[in-house]
């Protein structure tokens, strides 16, 4: 199975096979037993929603959802005053200069199609020989603990993830996690005194370093260098057509295991886009085939995620809302956040909980563990 199945695999599993618990959700723990001994599998971007946990007992399972952002370039403006009733609101640091579209009465399409627009001018900061690309991400993390058919409670970690990524990406890669806080309670079948937090593990914190980004050569399937079906290699966006069209009928060929729903293809359009590797000019033919997806809405003119004001485009499927969010001045990807739908697949969570955030930096550096200064 490979990277791109795992994804479609992990998507509101829980919701397709029953009995409907969290454990369906861990489709791959990152784990194996060699002579005894737990070994993780390489965190490739798809297991950020299947980090590992060694339940300590039988029937107790941890899961993990997290959600990526572009990190912000300047502070956000304050907050405008409430639009008139029945439009969307926007805040003045959302709204571009006075020649630009009134984002207010812009559809979802019109939002993508402009910053496809916005994006085509966009240039990437070049890698050169013996450089390596920066990405962190300050993500918040969804643990859950189930304990019957509709027991269980769920917490929300603050994690951060820094990886250095050379020029040649068959040379030494890097991965460094820090867990920063894991007590904020979204909420349970049991009160917060009766629910213990999640087991912190070894791959939840911790240093690797491996080429081609094979931090864990063990694990299975092996991770192969230009693996055009793994979005962590430069082969995967190579290999992709730049006619959005295309781009369109890639996403159906990519998502036909679970029929290309709307709600699939969105979500799998926007595991790419997090993935921060993506190209310039190939995004903004991204944008224009998300514009494709029926069902995509604004959710809001003025979103906020972790300090930066855009508009969020969002897909409800009952269960849970994915938002993509967009700059609509620079057609930036600021990221994406997932909030839980009218009927969310744990029962103790209330329609409405944000499930999780996080921030994404990029930068060029010159040695391995280089941080860039902020």
């Amino acid at each position: 199975m490979n990277e791109l199945d795992e994804t479609l695999e992990l998507l509101h599993r829980e919701a397709r096979t029953a009995p409907a618990d969290l454990s369906a959700a861990r489709t791959r723990l990152l784990a194996e037993l060699d002579a005894g001994t737990v070994l993780p599998l390489r965190p490739k971007r798809v297991r950020r929603f299947a980090v590992p946990v060694a339940a300590a007992v039988a029937g107790v399972v941890a899961v993990t959802v997290v959600l990526a952002q572009q990190r912000p370039t300047a502070p956000a403006p304050a907050p405008a005053a409430a639009p008139p009733a029945g439009s969307v609101p926007v805040s003045t640091g959302s709204v571009p200069t006075a020649t630009a579209p009134d984002v207010r009465l812009m559809s979802a399409v019109q939002v993508l199609t402009r910053a496809a627009d916005l994006t085509v001018g966009a240039a990437d900061q070049p890698v050169g020989p013996g450089q390596f690309r920066y990405v962190a991400e300050h993500t918040w993390v969804q643990r859950g603990v189930q304990t019957g058919d509709r027991t269980g409670y769920t917490y929300l970690w603050e994690q951060e993830v820094d990886r250095w990524i050379p020029a040649d990406e068959r040379d030494v890669w890097q991965e460094t996690r820090r867990i920063l806080s894991t007590g904020k309670f979204l909420g349970g079948s049991v009160p917060q005194a009766q629910a213990p937090e999640p087991e912190v593990t070894d791959t939840d914190r911790g240093q690797w370093q491996g080429p081609c980004g094979d931090f864990f050569p063990k694990a299975k399937p092996p991770k192969k260098c230009g693996d055009a079906s793994d979005w962590d290699s430069p082969a995967f966006y190579a290999a992709l057509p730049h006619d959005p069209a295309a781009l369109y009928a890639k996403l159906q060929q990519l998502t036909k295991g679970r029929g290309s729903t709307p709600s699939v293809m969105f979500h799998f359009g926007i595991e790419i886009l997090r993935a921060g590797q993506m190209p310039a000019q190939l995004r903004a033919q991204w944008y224009r085939a998300l514009a494709k997806i029926p069902g995509i809405t604004v959710l809001a003119a003025s979103a906020n995620l972790d300090g930066r004001t855009g508009v969020a485009l969002g897909l409800d499927d009952r269960h849970e809302i994915r938002q993509l969010i967009i700059d609509p001045a620079t057609g930036g990807f600021i990221g994406e956040r997932t909030v839980a739908g009218a009927e969310p697949e744990q029962p103790w969570l209330k329609p409405g909980t944000e499930l999780g955030a996080s921030a994404i930096t990029t930068a060029v550096v010159g040695r391995l563990g280089e941080i860039p200064p902020k």
